[in-house]
Parts: C-alpha cells; structure tokens; sequence
C-alpha cells in the first residue's frame, strides 16, 4: 500500500440541522485511486465536555480534543492501515473519520486506547464495510464545487 498520497487538508466552515460545524477534510482522497484496498469506513465520535455557543467547544476543550486525536490517530495509522478522511466538530461532538484496510487490527488497537484511556473524554467507535465508500460521500461532496460554478 505504497501508494498512499500525502494528506492535503481543505477546512469548511458550514452547518449541520442550523448549527455551526466545522470540517476538515483529507482532499487527496477525492481522486484517490487506491479506495478498494480501504473498505471499511470508522467513525470516531467524542463527546465535547466543554462547550461554548452552539455546540462548539471552548478553546480547552479543543486543547483537550487534538491531545486525544494525538493519541488515536498515529496507533490507527500505523502502517498505513488507515486513512485520515474527515474531522467534523459540531453539536458538542466532535468526529473523527478514516478510511480502514485491516478492521480487526484496527479494533484491536482502538480497545487497546479505550482501556488505557485516562477518561478525560468519553468516546466510541463505529466501523462498517462500505467497498464504495458510499459513508465518505458527504464529506468528499463538500471538496467539489456545485455545478453552478464555472
């Protein structure tokens, strides 16, 4: 899997249901060629304990949630067995998205964070087969322009 590209992170500022949400997304997985060897799709939801207007968390609670997205992402990456796709914070949430190869090496090493965890955030984790990376959509959609624009 050497042909992984470097990330390329593009930022929105959008909404989800009338609140604020902010979203980051890896825009080298738009042309990525090499999607079939990633079918599985994990989401990584944390629960904000601080949060400020709309949802959004304070700036100690950002502080608090790149420490824990510090720790999460380099054990799950590890030999490329996942991508970055999408960090999405919005209504006291913030979600974390990556594109899998190996789901039981990635289930193992997520339990192993959990019960290491130190508690500071509550968070869980989903992982689904999606071959067509039909869950990866919304947040890929957001990279191409509406057709109304030239």
């Amino acid at each position: 899997m050497n042909d992984v590209p470097d990330p390329c992170y593009s930022l929105f500022e959008t909404s989800i249901g009338g609140n604020p949400a902010i979203v980051v997304v890896n825009s080298t997985l738009l042309t990525f060629t090499g999607r079939d060897a990633f079918p599985w799709h994990l989401r990584v939801g944390v629960h904000c304990k601080l949060q400020g207007a709309n949802g959004m968390p304070t700036h100690e609670e950002v502080e608090a949630l790149y420490r824990l997205e510090e720790e999460i992402a380099p054990a799950i990456e590890t030999d490329q067995n996942a991508i970055f796709l999408a960090r999405i914070t919005a209504r006291g949430e913030r979600v974390l998205l990556y594109r899998v190869h190996d789901p039981e090496r990635a289930n193992e090493t997520l339990q192993l964070l959990i019960s290491n965890s130190d508690g500071q955030r509550e968070w869980e984790y989903q992982l689904e087969h999606d071959l067509g990376w039909i869950l990866a959509k919304p947040e890929l959609d957001l990279l191409v322009p509406p057709s109304h624009f030239n």
